[in-house]
């Protein structure tokens, strides 16, 4: 694991957050520096066969003072320790998982020269996540906290200790259901530091009705489905708010298009359409913490809705057009 970060020449305010966020949270595979890092693992060895004496002589005395089976004892003191070892098998995937994420964005995609910021990953968002992260044992939601140690990692503070622990609460029904509606939002985002970008807003437009009252039910979007995401705090609670998106319209300059489902789009006026000063779009919004984790998910093009977003652009004049390649071009 330590080979193939090395290996890649990460700047080091990145290098020292891997080695950090890995020295905490797994066992494995933490080889340089040799001299310092053997006096580590010397150290965790021998404070492994202390603790496991501790909890012998623990068991045998509360054995003892309360008169239970000393077998009885035994399987409670194998059971916690099943335990211990099951959440740390739990976090030595999640960081085989962010380790790779960490080679493959240095390798192919990003220009590691720009990373000059020198910010350390805190204790306090390593504990909660160390904390989070070790109940899940779902590939699915190793996945997703594998992402967002590797983001943490490359840039410190781009999650928040909220957004963990909404990540841990959530089960796979509502990670699918947030992935679902992720797929289908509009997001203005404009580029800052570390080669991230910044959400400006994030939300399914409601093509002109009222998500609060079911028209976006047949995308799968309920009033009990939009609902729950609200209860795990993912969406905002106005399910009927509304930004102004006139910079993605062509006759602006300088345009700043939208994305959807990692393409992104321009809205092109109509020989029809009259200048268009701004431009409503009302819908369900994603919160703070439903915008941190937008990064995390997997979205797919969801062409239904794509179809009626366009429609309901025709109704002002306006064309959605796709300009991924544009833009790469």
């Amino acid at each position: 694991m330590t080979n193939a970060i090395t290996d890649i020449g990460l700047p080091e305010p990145i290098k020292k957050n891997f080695f950090k966020a890995m020295g905490q949270l797994c066992t494995s595979a933490i080889e340089v520096p040799a001299a310092y890092l053997d006096g580590i693992a010397a150290e965790r060895r021998a404070e492994t066969h202390a603790r496991i004496k501790l909890i012998e002589k623990s068991a045998n005395q509360i054995a003892a003072q309360m008169e239970f089976d000393p077998e009885y004892a035994k399987l409670a003191v194998k059971k916690f320790g099943q335990k211990i070892i099951r959440e740390q098998v739990n976090l030595d995937l999640i960081t085989s998982k962010a380790t790779k994420d960490i080679q493959i964005s240095f390798q192919e995609k990003e220009d590691t020269t720009s990373q000059s910021e020198e910010k350390t990953i805190s204790d306090d968002w390593l504990n909660t996540f160390e904390k989070e992260a070790s109940q899940k044992s779902t590939e699915e939601m190793q996945t997703l906290f594998a992402r967002i140690l590797a983001g943490e990692i490359k840039s410190p503070e781009s999650y928040s200790i909220k957004a963990l622990k909404t990540l841990g609460d959530l089960n796979s029904e509502v990670a699918n259901l947030f992935a679902k509606f992720c797929s289908c939002c509009m997001v203005l985002q404009v580029p800052s530091t570390n080669n991230s970008s910044h959400i400006i807003d994030a939300r399914i437009c409601s093509l002109g009705g009222n998500a609060g009252s079911n028209n976006l039910q047949s995308y799968g979007f309920s009033f009990s489905n939009l609902n729950l995401l609200h209860e795990y705090g993912l969406i905002i609670p106005d399910y009927n708010s509304w930004m102004n998106y006139h910079m993605a319209i062509l006759l602006n300059q300088p345009i700043l298009p939208f994305s959807i489902s990692k393409r992104y789009w321009a809205l092109i006026p109509t020989p029809e359409a009259k200048e268009k000063i701004e431009l409503k779009i009302t819908g369900v919004a994603l919160s703070q913490v439903g915008k941190e984790l937008y990064s995390i998910v997997d979205t797919i093009i969801n062409d239904q809705y794509i179809s009626s977003l366009s429609d309901y652009f025709n109704t002002l004049d306006l064309k959605l057009t796709d300009i991924t390649e544009n833009l790469r071009a």
